[in-house]
């Protein structure tokens, strides 16, 4: 076993990487740190998770069954995050579904990969 400390960074291969770096900042809470044609870094105000964005030619085969990350919200981030889904017009891969620990969306970027936005509840 190798002891971690969690995830640095989780990196997506994307057609134009300063591009597809506005639609995290603009849905999400996240900044960009440093951004070029060929690579972006984008982080989660006040955490130290990162995304980073490279110039790909391979197109993404992306999935809510297969291939997907997800952010955790809380329940009112939830409902916050529906209403800006629909204010955005961004493009859903399914409907809002609940799980026995909380509610659930998939979302697709510009690249379309697919965002799993999920409330996680409190257990009971």
């Amino acid at each position: 076993m190798i002891p971690t400390n969690g995830l640095n960074h989780l990196a997506l291969p994307v057609k134009d990487p300063e591009q597809s770096a506005q639609f995290y900042p603009d849905l999400f809470n996240m900044e960009i740190t440093s951004s070029s044609p060929e690579i972006a870094f984008l982080k989660t105000v006040d955490s130290i998770d990162m995304l980073t964005l490279n110039r790909s030619k391979v197109a993404i085969t992306s999935g809510k069954e297969s291939l997907h990350f997800g952010f955790i919200v809380t329940p009112d981030q939830f409902d916050a995050a529906l209403r800006t889904i629909k204010e955005k017009s961004v493009e859903k891969v399914s409907e809002p579904g609940k799980r026995n620990i909380g509610r659930y969306i998939f979302i697709e970027d510009p690249d379309g990969c697919v965002v799993e936005i999920f409330e996680c509840l409190p257990p009971l």
